[in-house]
């Protein structure tokens, strides 16, 4: 006796209904002190069908308190901010026992602060100048694990790390490279806490922006604050 081959192409059993799978939710933390600029990320942000519950803090203190008390899959957060800037943000929500993936955005996105951003773990760093659908994009790449950040030119690299010491150097230059912190971590023998500190002293030399004038070298290491990133479509963004 031969066994009856199906017609349809399908294993589905008879009678059983078609679902449809609605796209993943992405729970999102903005983190803006300009009042005009948080509703207008808000409205964008609302309006894509698999982002929800788009919660807002307008101080560097307030998005971390919250984040403590709430789940966020990515905050977006702005790089100037009252009392404190985007990478303290960074920094402390990266800390937390379930952080969430960030993205600075800022309207002074440059090399300096991309270099800066691969130093305090944010997985992606945006002009906001760019289009809204960048930053949509950048969402979702990063709320699947990926990095969108630009690789640092070897010129800005090489005068940031004139600022470090010894020891923190190969950990610059293995960030920049890409090499995740647990594989720093392994490669010099040093602990979370070590790395985190590490992390913590370079981050106060090497954050503030192009133009600023920090210490008697400040001349020689000024940049020029126009340079800004150019922007990448989230599935063009270089993993560092």
């Amino acid at each position: 006796m031969h066994a009856s081959v199906p017609t349809t192409g399908s294993s589905r059993p008879a009678g059983a209904r078609l679902t449809h799978v609605e796209p993943r939710q992405i729970r999102l933390l903005v983190v803006d002190d300009h009042p005009a600029v948080r509703r207008g990320l808000v409205q964008l942000l609302e309006d894509q069908p698999d982002f929800d519950d788009v919660a807002v803090s307008a101080t560097a203190s307030s998005a971390v308190r919250r984040a403590e008390t709430e789940r966020f899959d990515v905050a977006v957060v702005d790089y100037h901010l009252d009392g404190r800037n985007g990478l303290w943000v960074c920094r402390k929500l990266k800390s937390l026992p379930r952080p969430p993936r960030v993205v600075i955005y800022s309207a002074y996105a440059n090399d300096h602060l991309a270099a800066s951003c691969v130093v305090a773990d944010a997985d992606a760093v945006l002009n906001k100048g760019g289009l809204g659908s960048e930053l949509c994009e950048a969402i979702r790449a990063v709320a699947r694990g990926r990095r969108v950040l630009p690789k640092v030119p070897r010129p800005m690299a090489e005068m940031l790390s004139r600022r470090l010491t010894d020891a923190e150097l190969p950990i610059f230059v293995m960030l920049l490279g890409g090499i995740r912190p647990f594989e720093i971590r392994q490669a010099l023998d040093i602990s979370q806490p070590e790395l985190a500190a590490y992390e913590d002293a370079m981050l106060r030399k090497l954050e503030a922006l192009p133009g600023e004038v920090r210490g008697p070298d400040a001349a020689r290491d000024r940049i020029d604050l126009e340079q800004l990133i150019p922007q990448h479509r989230a599935d063009a963004g270089l993993s560092m």
